[in-house]
């Protein structure tokens, strides 16, 4: 792994539609072969169409250009938990990266090892209502059932990286 000593903000946008954008100024930490980490500890900036606050609790993110799925650590001391938001692929922009969710998310929940897929209702909306095309719509699902597969099988290095990046900032 590589360590980024720069640690300047880096603004990650998720788009949700027709929801618009929510954003979230983090820190990069680090960039090695599995992709870009970024972190926001608890206090870290965030914003959405109709709000805007500070995250109470500490996230990692991890992600990649031309993969599609953001995986998210997030360190609830009620639900601990590794969330992977479906996307079409990550791009990088001037001021960080952006996305533009899928909807599906598979969730580890640590305290008891359950995967679920979350978001099914959101996601058949999407379709029913157009936001979504057939193609987007195919990715998302096959996307999703693979991460919810790599999430109970834990065999990915990474994702045991993610969960040591998060304590190093608890």
């Amino acid at each position: 792994m590589d360590e980024v000593q720069n640690s300047r903000s880096i603004r990650l946008s998720k788009i949700k539609r027709p929801g618009g954008i929510f954003w979230f100024d983090l820190e990069q930490v680090l960039q090695d072969r599995d992709g870009t980490w970024l972190r926001g500890p608890a206090g870290s900036p965030w914003g959405a169409p109709h709000d805007s606050g500070t995250l109470p609790i500490p996230v990692v993110v991890l992600l990649s250009v031309g993969r599609p799925w953001v995986a998210w650590w997030v360190g609830d001391p009620t639900d601990r938990r590794l969330e992977i938001d479906v996307c079409l692929p990550p791009e990088r922009t001037e001021a960080g990266w952006r996305y533009i969710d899928l909807e599906l998310d598979p969730v580890l929940h640590e305290r008891d090892s359950r995967v679920e897929i979350e978001d099914w209702d959101e996601y058949e909306q999407a379709c029913r209502d157009g936001w979504m095309s057939a193609d987007d719509a195919k990715l998302a699902q096959a996307t999703a059932e693979n991460r919810a597969g790599a999430l109970r099988r834990r065999d990915e290095p990474w994702q045991e990286r993610g969960w040591q990046l998060l304590s190093q900032q608890t």
